[in-house]
């Protein structure tokens, strides 16, 4: 391997990495590569204690000398031992991160050969040791490897980034949306109330070290920008104080506590082992076996009494069957003629489940079936987001067979939602079959039916289906895109009693991915989609489990935050623990970002979770739907933790498949 194809490897690999962690426990040229980064970082961006990260950069130089650098060159190092003394003495931080720079910069040059590397890290620790002064940092970018700069014009895109706040509550009348929210990876602000007689307001910000950073503000709903990219991962402690104009503190604001995401570190992940194109088709032939697929097989219809989620939930779960052995059948050659039976008798199942012509909800498939998992519980009911989802893979079915009654079926579901269409844009969440009368006060977020529209309407040429999707467009803006109460719509969760209760990634997410599809080049429309990535983000992504050294931290004592796989991506409030589809959600939204604007950081972020789905698969090709630990890891938590009811999902791990696919062509992996 070159010397820049190693170098731009182990930048983009990740360290399990832990800068105080005995070497033989890492990888030598991932340990000098993050420890270039985390010191430099603290050296000129003020990022990070520069006392802590100079310890554990000194550890591993320590452990790298002793354990791996037999190379035939002796001790790379010749610093006296009063040198090495004075590093460890604290008072001398700023300086003695200098020189720990200097020795890494000579040891970056030794194992790479790059001679400029080794040369500067000597010139810096000679002129240091000869002078007693204080020289500042060293960096001469002009001489850096191109993957080194990529590295840090994505860590200064980030940095940008952490410093600007997701729709700030009161703003132009705009609500709080977060007071139920645990995380927090970009700057909040709280609706502390105003107190009368005051001047100003003091917030005081304990971190989870225990140290305190202050800052003053003309409002309590401030935002914490001023001191958040200071701030460690861990809880966070807000006290805002009222000041009279004399400065005088006279009474509390409000008061709150929440978890501090670790922000993204592309020099944190590992690269996964294998491409995305072949790890799609392991998903693919992993799906192909799925045990209830052969009963559908047979007997063309599943095993209703399993109770399991295959069998409970129709229109979600034969959707994604017919779409993934459409998949199959291309992607699979040998496969083609059994995945086109199963699609067959997927759709023919479908399609059995559909309310009858002349019915109040004529064409929707079914929601739930059978008694199994919450499908006794909604036993006819319909959850008007999975009707649209059966009338896409209709219309995928008949785009790849040519049968006409695919259409139909497709545009019996269509017209549907056309009649039943409200004032507002949009439909009920959920309605009873047998008389069309709503199920509660929750109106659809319509974010599945808009494609799906507009997909009819192509296919058809009816223009009321398009006319319908613009209506349902109005309702996502005048809704949830200015109140942001991303309410989680789930068939198999209870819909939300309570504004703001159960917030959820998938629809900002959708509704990006919509906004950027439907209006292509448009910057006022990317910088929504932008807005509603970084909340999905700010809220769902988890770049480092969040927890504490000692295994204690934010959320999830069933499936403990601690044992997390990680980077992942959360689903909702009322299910926050990370799942792979999750995942494939955010990655599609980067990947739809970063088509719409170039950005590297889009890219990154989305190769940073693939390669995280990669490393989650199994030799059989599944990627497991909870990423927590299960019995046969070998975890001693495994057997602890209670996994949750009916296993994997297909329409998870298909959704897996396809973002793997879109992973490989924006990384332009050949077929």
């Amino acid at each position: 391997m070159g010397k820049m194809a190693a170098m731009a490897t182990a930048l983009s690999v990740a360290a399990t990495a832990n800068c105080g962690a005995p070497a033989d426990a890492l990888d030598t040229d991932l340990s000098i590569l993050v420890c270039l980064g985390k010191v430099e970082r603290a050296l000129f961006c003020g990022e990070g204690d520069a006392l802590r990260e100079r310890n554990a950069i000194l550890r591993v130089i320590g452990e790298l000398e002793r354990c791996h650098l037999d190379y035939g060159k002796g001790r790379l190092f010749g610093a006296p031992d009063w040198a090495i003394r004075g590093l460890l003495n604290d008072d001398e931080s700023l300086r003695s991160l200098n020189l720990a720079y200097a020795r890494l910069l000579k040891l970056a040059g030794l194992l790479y050969g790059f001679g400029d590397y080794a040369a500067r890290g000597r010139s810096l620790e000679e002129s240091m040791l000869a002078d007693p002064g204080e020289p500042p940092p060293f960096r001469d970018e002009a001489a850096l490897p191109e993957a080194v700069l990529a590295y840090y014009r994505l860590m200064d895109d980030c940095r940008r980034e952490m410093r600007a706040e997701i729709r700030p509550g009161g703003a132009g009348g705009s609500p709080f949306w977060n007071a139920r929210a645990r995380l927090f990876a970009y700057p909040p602000s709280f609706p502390f109330r105003e107190i009368p007689g005051a001047a100003s307001y003091r917030f005081e910000v304990l971190d989870d070290a225990h140290k305190l950073r202050t800052f003053g503000a003309v409002a309590p709903t401030a935002s914490l920008a001023p001191v958040w990219p200071a701030l460690p991962a861990g809880f966070v402690e807000v006290r805002c104080r009222a000041l009279d104009a004399s400065g005088c503190d006279i009474g509390s604001a409000g008061e709150r506590r929440f978890w501090r995401s670790a922000p993204f570190d592309p020099a944190e992940y590992p690269a996964s082992a294998g491409g995305y194109r072949e790890a799609r088709r392991k998903v693919l032939r992993h799906l192909l076996s799925w045990p209830q697929l052969a009963a559908l097989e047979t007997n063309g219809i599943p095993d209703i009494a399993a109770g399991d989620n295959f069998a409970s939930y129709p229109s979600k779960m034969q959707s994604a069957v017919m779409m993934a052995m459409l998949a199959v059948a291309a992607e699979l050659p040998e496969e083609r003629e059994r995945a086109m039976r199963i699609a067959r008798a997927s759709a023919a199942y479908l399609l059995s489940t559909a309310e009858a012509p002349g019915t109040p909800l004529s064409g929707f498939t079914a929601t739930y079936t059978g008694t199994g998992q919450l499908a006794g519980t909604y036993a006819g009911q319909h959850m008007l987001v999975y009707p649209a989802m059966a009338g896409e893979a209709f219309l995928s079915f008949h785009r790849a067979t040519g049968e006409a009654q695919w259409l139909d079926a497709a545009t019996a579901i269509g017209r549907t939602y056309l009649r039943l269409q409200g004032d507002d844009g949009t439909w009920p969440l959920k309605m009873n079959a047998a008389d069309g009368t709503s199920v509660g006060r929750n109106r659809l977020a319509p974010t599945t039916v808009v494609p799906f529209l507009d997909d009819l309407a192509s296919a058809t040429g009816g223009s009321a289906f398009r006319a319908a999707a613009d209506r349902a467009i109005l309702f996502i803006e005048r809704g949830p895109m200015s109140d942001w109460d991303w309410e989680g719509q789930f068939e198999d969760i209870r819909p939300a009693e309570q504004r703001y209760q159960n917030l959820t990634k998938d629809m900002p997410c959708e509704t990006a991915q919509v906004l950027l599809y439907r209006h292509p080049g448009d910057k006022a429309r990317i910088a929504q989609a932008r807005e509603m990535l970084r909340f999905a983000e700010d809220q769902f992504a988890v770049w480092r489990a969040p927890c504490r050294q000692d295994g204690t931290g934010a959320w999830n004592p069933i499936y403990p935050f601690f044992a997390w796989r990680t980077p992942a991506v959360l689903e909702q409030y009322e299910c926050y623990s990370p799942i792979d589809a999750s995942s494939a959600m955010l990655i599609r939204t980067f990947l739809a970002l970063y088509k719409a604007e170039g950005r590297a950081l889009d890219l990154a972020k989305a190769r940073a979770l693939g390669d995280s789905m990669v490393r989650n698969q199994d030799a059989s090709g599944r990627i497991r739907t909870y990423w927590i630990p299960e019995p046969g890891d070998g975890s001693d938590l495994a057997g602890a933790i209670r996994l949750p009811l009916g296993g994997d999902w297909f329409n998870c791990m298909f959704a897996d498949a396809e973002v793997l696919g879109e992973l490989a062509k924006a990384t332009e992996e050949k077929p």
